[in-house]
């Protein structure tokens, strides 16, 4: 019966062309209708829904920053604790006079100055000891109170009986301890005491400008109708970029009550003479709530032209879904869902599928080029397997042929020894390059470490072999400032200047002189160890030089040592290592000549800062840092 309705007996007998007019005009025109009609409301609402997630993210980015900078002001405060700890131990020995001293003061204003310039967010410092001296990083500071008369002020009141913690105070003006009374600041204060005694040294004010907060709102967001601001949970207003209203209880009550309310959600109501969209977002540090506000006539006043452009693409996309719906699916439809079909099966990890190639066109070149990804993927896994099971080894051999106990037994005997003489300062001496030493080789599990820190380590090293062996050699260091701040793998010079000293100056039966220098050049990081001894015998250094060994002097690539026994392990292992992580363009050059000496060059590239573990990664910052030079 629905069927006879459906499908009259008038409409078998006309032409097939007439049959899908009939048929596909209601299965058009009705759905546009409805869309028409629907497409009104549907929009207003996904705008505002969209909207909402829109400043709901931004509050989201809102309150991250502003948590990053109240964090970065915690840990200026105390690090600061720390290096005011030193500089009054150092000056006072944890007595600070009535009298300001010039020194002390100069000290812990460049300590103060100095932690502004690493913390930015950061407006001002001040140091009150306990005298009521106050050091700070401006005059104005300084000045806005008598000593007598700072250490009664709320601030200072409320320090003192806690233990050293950080203590925030509200947004505020206040004519003490501020650059400008006029400006409405948010101050933290802890309380600064010696860290071995418990004494109290004085206290510690940071102030951060409702300015660095309410910057923030005209970084993000494109909405130029929205606005932010920050309230507490009384309703006054803490933050905005509307200065007038700042520290003023909200002007309208219904919002005011609304914020009050203890909800983070979102609202469409009459505020401020309007309609409007208010979305609150909780900030539990300081129990603050970060307001926005869009007006709902802006979000909506396109809503009906959006309704007619989606009427006809509608229209559109309907007509050409229906005329290719059956010749895709058949030739794109299919082939896609099997495709991705297997992309589910890789991602669940299932790396061992391939897809059959049955056409030339872009499926099937999808279809091919999906099965060389998943062979190159699995060519990549086994390639960082094996690379970083060579770094490793390499690592492992290195520092169990570094940190010999041989060495540390030597040592100790040596201090014994100038113990027994009664040399106590060449005894501290020997004691601390050798603690500094251990310290350098193992740099708290970092490979990577900056060039000035890799020459710590050798001074430390060459000093006390300088003792052990002061009628053998001397030593000179000479590095290019400039370049002090690249990185390089640690123990790269070490292993180079034992070779020089166990191989070199020792057999060379006369006094011997140990050079390392450096510098950049060209696009390179060059380092030199040189010495005066021995030499490498001919056949030793044709070994060294031949097919898999160092590259000599004036060739185009450096390549590793072949060999792992004897005096070349060092070197094989500074010149794998180096080039494991840094490419086979770099690594240690040799120019030996027998009574005359030996120089290694280590070529690296010029890179500065942190580095990421894994060999790709740092391949592709050292090309991305070439590519920029150039």
């Amino acid at each position: 019966m629905i069927m006879k309705w459906l499908y009259p007996h008038w409409l078998r007998n006309q032409m097939i062309r007439n049959k899908i007019i009939a048929i596909y005009i209601p299965l058009t025109i009705v759905p546009l209708l409805v869309l028409g009609f629907a497409s009104n409301r549907i929009y207003s609402d996904s705008i505002v829904d969209k909207t909402i997630s829109n400043v709901s993210d931004n509050s989201s980015l809102i309150i991250t920053r502003i948590n990053g900078i109240l964090a970065n002001a915690e840990s200026c405060a105390n690090i600061l604790t720390i290096n005011l700890n030193r500089v009054i131990e150092d000056k006072r020995n944890g007595e600070i006079s009535s009298e300001r001293n010039l020194q002390l003061s100069t000290l812990i204003t460049n300590q103060l100055s100095f932690a502004l310039l690493v913390f930015r967010d950061v407006e001002s410092a001040a140091f009150i000891d306990n005298n009521g001296n106050i050091y700070a990083t401006s005059t104005n500071i300084e000045t806005s109170l008598p000593p007598d008369e700072v250490l009664q002020t709320p601030i200072i009141r409320a320090i003192e009986p806690t233990s050293g913690q950080n203590l925030w105070f509200p947004m505020q003006r206040r004519s003490y301890l501020t650059i400008n009374d006029a400006d409405p600041v948010l101050s933290v204060g802890k309380r600064i005491s010696n860290i071995y005694t418990g004494q109290e040294l004085g206290r510690l004010v940071l102030n951060i400008k409702e300015t660095t907060l309410s910057s923030i709102f005209g970084k993000i967001g494109t909405d130029e109708q929205g606005s932010f601001m920050l309230t507490d949970r009384s309703g006054t207003i803490v933050s905005t970029s509307d200065k007038t209203k700042l520290l003023k209880q909200i002007d309208d009550p219904n919002l005011r009550n609304w914020v009050q309310s203890e909800k983070d959600e979102s609202t469409i109501g009459r505020f401020q003479s309007g309609k409007q969209l208010v979305i609150s977002s909780e900030m539990e540090k300081f129990g603050w709530k970060l307001i926005s506000m869009e007006p709902y006539s802006k979000l909506t006043e396109n809503s009906r032209k959006i309704t007619m452009l989606i009427a006809i693409i509608g229209l559109f996309c309907f007509l050409f879904t229906l005329m290719g719906a059956g010749i895709l699916n058949s030739l794109i439809a299919r082939p896609i869902v099997l495709l991705t079909k297997n992309m589910k099966l890789v991602k669940e990890g299932n790396l061992s599928l391939r897809l059959p190639v049955r056409s030339n066109d872009e499926l099937g070149l999808l279809a091919s080029g999906f099965n060389t990804m998943i062979a190159r993927i699995n060519q990549l896994l086994d390639n960082v397997r094996f690379e970083q099971k060579k770094k490793r080894e390499y690592e492992l051999a290195l520092i169990q042929s570094q940190i010999k106990p041989h060495f540390l037994y030597n040592t100790l005997d040596v201090i014994y020894t100038l113990a027994e003489f009664g040399r106590v300062k060449d005894v501290q001496r020997t004691t601390k390059s050798l603690a500094d030493y251990y310290r350098i080789v193992l740099s708290k599990g970092r490979e990577a470490i900056p060039l000035q820190d890799e020459l710590q380590g050798l001074r430390d090293y060459l000093g006390i072999q300088r003792i052990r062996y002061a009628d053998v050699f001397d030593y000179q260091i000479d590095v290019q400032p400039d370049v002090m701040a690249c990185t390089v793998l640690k123990l790269t010079l070490q292993p180079l200047a034992e070779n020089a000293i166990y191989h070199g100056l020792k057999t060379k039966g006369t006094f011997g002189h140990l050079w390392v220098t450096g510098g950049k050049v060209g696009d390179y990081l060059e380092l030199r160890v040189r010495d005066d001894g021995a030499g490498i015998p001919p056949d030793r250094l044709k070994q060294l030089l031949g097919p898999g060994g160092l590259q000599e002097e004036g060739g185009s690539k450096a390549v590793s040592v072949a060999g792992n026994t004897g005096s070349s392990f060092g070197l094989r292992s500074v010149d794998s290592r180096i080039k494991l992580f840094f490419g086979d363009d770099y690594g240690l050059i040799i120019n030996s000549e027998p009574g005359v000496g030996t120089e290694i060059i280590v070529r690296l590239p010029l890179v500065a800062g942190s580095m990421p573990s894994d060999p790709a990664s740092i391949h592709n910052e050292i090309r991305s840092t070439r590519e920029g030079v150039e």
